[in-house]
C-alpha cells in the first residue's frame, strides 16, 4: 500500500508541475525576437552587416508588461568599452533614423514618465540602458516596462523597430538634467530588427 501511495503522490506532483508550466506559458500573450549582427559604416553613411552574429533579443508580453532579454555571446574583442548603450531606433539597420520615442516629438522627454510605477529616467522611450560585455564577448541585459507593446499596431508597438548597440556607454541620468546637450554621437556597431513570432 505504501508503494502504491508513493507512486500516486509522485504522479500527482509531476502532473501538477506540468500543468503549472503550461499555465505559465499560456500567460505569455506575444513573443518577438531579433538577431543582432555587427555593422560597418559605409562612405554614404548607410550601414551594412559584416556577417558576424553576436547575440539575440527576446521580448515577451504578459498582461501588459513587456520583458526584454538581450543575450550577447559572440562580441568581438578589442572594443573601446565594456559598457555599451542600447537603443531602439526607427528606420532599418542599413538606414537607421531617429531614436524611437513612442511617435512623440523628439523634444518630448521620458525622464519623468512612469514605467512600472517608477520614473523611466532616460530621455527617450527607446533608451534601454547600458549592457556590460566581458572579455569573453558575453553579456546580458534585462528590462521590464509597461511603456511598450508587441503587435498592438499603435504608437507603443516596437515590432518592426530596430535595436542598436553603440560603441560606448551613455549616462542616461545625466542626459535628463536640464540644459544637457543631446547632440553627442555614439557610433552604432550592432543591429537587429524586432519581429513578432506569434
Amino acid at each position: 500500500m505504501k508503494v502504491k501511495y508513493t507512486l500516486l503522490t509522485t504522479s500527482t506532483l509531476l502532473l501538477s508541475l506540468v500543468n503549472c508550466q503550461k499555465s505559465e506559458l499560456n500567460k505569455i500573450d506575444s513573443v518577438a525576437t531579433a538577431t543582432l549582427e555587427m555593422v560597418i559604416l559605409n562612405e554614404d553613411l548607410s550601414y551594412k552587416f559584416n556577417g558576424m552574429e553576436i547575440g539575440t533579443l527576446r521580448c515577451t508580453q504578459t498582461e501588459g508588461i513587456v520583458s526584454i532579454d538581450l543575450a550577447i555571446n559572440n562580441f568581438p574583442k578589442g572594443q573601446l568599452s565594456y559598457y555599451h548603450a542600447v537603443h531602439i531606433h526607427t528606420g532599418t539597420c542599413e538606414s537607421p533614423l531617429s531614436p524611437w520615442n513612442l511617435e512623440k516629438d523628439l523634444d518630448y522627454s521620458f525622464c519623468n514618465v512612469l514605467s512600472m510605477g517608477e520614473v523611466w529616467a532616460k530621455p527617450k522611450a527607446g533608451d534601454l540602458g547600458n549592457i556590460f560585455i566581458n572579455d569573453s564577448g558575453i553579456g546580458n541585459f534585462n528590462l521590464q516596462t509597461d511603456l511598450y507593446n508587441l503587435g498592438s499596431n499603435d504608437a507603443s508597438d516596437i515590432i518592426g523597430k530596430i535595436i542598436y548597440i553603440h560603441e560606448v556607454a551613455e549616462n542616461f541620468t545625466q542626459e535628463c538634467y536640464e540644459g544637457h546637450n543631446h547632440n553627442h554621437n555614439n557610433k552604432k556597431i550592432a543591429c537587429g530588427t524586432i519581429e513578432i513570432e506569434n
